[in-house]
């Protein structure tokens, strides 16, 4: 019902202003005619002419901005009717790097302003959700007289994900801004907001995963062999290799194959897991600032083993395909973005450690099954642990995402801060933070973040 209330308000077709300017151009008519002096004399006749010259005056400015607003609102109708009207809605990463929001960019042709008026939009987005009314960011070097809308937005979204534009709502407003006339225009554009980077320390990592024989590591690596490491007996295999067990049940002979040393390994295979042991449906800081921290962090170890020349395969868990895009860091961005709290793809079965070189987790993750990680592989495996309850710190809280820029920041946090203090959640993913961190430790090749 709130919600309908609202939406039905985006179409009044006058605004506060013009409410306003009536309530005081009323009060002031009274309040000068009730002063005039009963007796007539040449004072009050001027005066009342003065008056009724400014409210003619006042009321032709006014007809004359409405006109204004029903030509383009009209002329734009006109050409919606006939399918002349073309819209379109891309996203400009760059320019969003540059404002630390996601800067989308708009087209629209045909259509007119009104005289020395404005044209503001709307966006819908993901089925029920509203942008604010906003003005482009248009050339300056626009003509006087043009019927195209080009321009760009700044748009403060509150969570690194991929965002659905379903639809437009297009104002015509005069240049006082008394009368906005909306009208729908239909919209199929996505987008998806980035994560940013920051600082964090040095990992101790080596390539783990041959993909090309022309980097050399500078340790041997172990590895397997060929299909569940047996192969059949041969007359040259070596009698004491032979699975007995497997001779009594299936009367085959096979052999283990041995483990083989290779000294190449060419790429760093990096695992962030966003598999969670808690249910965090419906809890606000769980599913914003956890997650956007959690993303911020996985992309920062992206990122920092690019920049430090190594070739890095980022494997998600899972299945989105990413866009077609040439970049294979855009690729990686759009999969960190997308992605969400799952509960089905645990650590153990997602994680392949003769491949893994990184491994990132956070303080919702399953302390059992990162044990065993570490437990047999924790000298060539780095893990980087991510404490998301840091994301609610009342110090700067907002340092670690550049795309967490709401029209009251700290109020946000503060929101998510005193929902999460009051959260049956809390106490146990505190006690599960530091049972990982604990556990976290004992390695050398850890970092907590």
């Amino acid at each position: 019902m709130k919600n309908q209330i609202r939406k039905s308000g985006f179409y009044i077709p006058f605004t506060l202003y013009f409410l306003l300017f009536l309530i005081a151009g009323f009060v002031a008519y009274k309040w000068l005619n009730s002063n005039l002096r009963e007796d007539a004399d040449a004072f009050s006749d001027i005066f009342r002419l003065l008056l009724t010259i400014a409210l003619a005056f006042a009321g032709v400015l006014v007809v004359l901005a409405l006109a204004s607003v029903l030509i383009s609102f009209f002329y734009f109708t006109w050409n919606r009717k006939k399918g002349n009207v073309v819209f379109k809605i891309s996203a400009d990463h760059k320019a969003g790097e540059l404002q630390h929001k996601q800067t989308v960019r708009l087209f629209m042709k045909p259509v007119i302003k009104p005289l020395f008026g404005f044209i503001k939009l709307r966006l819908q987005y993901d089925q029920s959700y509203f942008s604010d009314k906003f003005s482009l960011l248009e050339n300056s070097s626009r003509k006087f007289f043009n019927n195209t809308l080009e321009g760009t937005y700044h748009w403060p979204l509150p969570q690194i994900k991929e965002y659905h534009v379903q639809k437009a709502i297009l104002y015509f407003e005069d240049v006082f801004q008394f009368f906005s006339i909306a009208v729908d225009l239909p919209a199929n554009s996505h987008f998806f907001t980035q994560p940013s980077g920051r600082k964090m320390n040095d990992l101790n990592v080596a390539p783990r995963k041959t993909e090309e024989t022309n980097t050399r590591i500078e340790e041997l690596r172990k590895v397997e062999g060929e299909y569940l490491n047996y192969k059949n007996f041969e007359g040259n295999d070596d009698v004491r290799r032979i699975v007995w067990k497997i001779y009594a049940k299936n009367k085959e002979l096979v052999v283990r194959i041995p483990e083989i040393m290779d000294p190449y390994a060419s790429h760093i295979y990096l695992y962030a897991t966003f598999f969670t042991t808690f249910n965090v449906n419906g809890n606000g800081a769980a599913e914003v600032p956890f997650l956007n921290y959690f993303k911020v962090f996985t992309w920062t170890v992206y990122q920092d083993l690019v920049k430090r020349g190594f070739d890095v395969r980022f494997i998600p868990d899972h299945e989105k395909q990413a866009p077609n895009v040439a970049d294979e860091q855009q690729a990686v961005k759009y999969r960190i973005s997308t992605s969400k709290w799952q509960t089905n793809n645990e650590l153990r079965t997602y994680c392949k450690t003769s491949d893994a070189s990184v491994v990132v987790i956070h303080s919702m993750s399953d302390p059992q099954q990162v044990q065993e990680i570490l437990e047999r592989h924790g000298r060539d495996i780095s893990f980087v642990f991510v404490k998301l309850t840091d994301s609610l710190k009342s110090q700067n809280p907002l340092a670690w995402v550049q795309w967490l820029f709401v029209q009251h920041e700290k109020d946000d946090i503060e929101k998510y801060r005193i929902g999460w203090n009051i959260s049956p959640l809390r106490a146990r993913v505190r006690q599960n933070e530091r049972v990982i961190e604990e556990i976290i430790g004992k390695y050398q090749n850890a970092v907590v973040s």
